[in-house]
């Protein structure tokens, strides 16, 4: 950033863009998800501010952590139990929504 008191926007539309670019200017190492939390961590500290649902990003830096380190069980883990969960909500509402038959 060119002014060190101009703040980074970071939306849904461009955190794809943002943090992984951040990640590879700063040639930070991520291997788990707690050096992901570290690296948004230091982007807030350098001004970026994250102008979305907090749950959203942390879903969106499980995903990225997965991807730049897929060969770990727990990253792949916590991906997979994201995934569980919403196929869960779904069938559960389903369930709900559908007429009983007598």
């Amino acid at each position: 950033m060119s002014d060190s008191n101009e703040m980074k926007l970071v939306t849904i539309e461009n955190v794809h863009f943002e943090i992984p670019n951040y990640i590879n200017e700063n040639q930070i190492y991520i291997n788990s998800y707690e050096d992901m939390t570290q690296a948004v961590l230091r982007m807030i500290q350098n001004k970026y501010l994250f102008n979305f649902d907090r749950n959203l990003l942390r879903s969106i830096m499980e995903d990225l952590t997965f991807m730049y380190c897929p060969g770990d069980d727990i990253n792949r883990d916590r991906v997979l139990s994201m995934l569980d969960a919403s196929d869960d909500e779904d069938d559960g509402e389903s369930e709900e929504e559908s007429p009983s038959i007598d």
